[in-house]
């Protein structure tokens, strides 16, 4: 099972950036059918508006504070 405190960089994260990848993981594992196929390997926060994820395919992604991601 996937564990997001087990991503690099997640102590860095204040705790509502915590809260925020908590919530983003569920909602992107719950997205795809395969989702090791796309697992989250580094995050950090990006700017003030965005966390950036880094997936263990080589792309990455913006997270917003609602949660979606682009």
């Amino acid at each position: 099972m996937f564990n997001a405190t087990e991503v690099k960089g997640f102590n860095k994260l204040s705790n509502a950036d915590k809260e925020l990848f908590k919530k983003f993981c569920e909602k992107f594992y719950n997205a795809w059918e395969f989702p090791d196929k796309h697992k989250p390997v580094k995050i950090s926060r990006m700017n003030e508006k965005h966390l950036k994820v880094t997936l263990n395919d080589g792309v990455w992604l913006h997270i917003t504070k609602d949660c979606e991601w682009y």
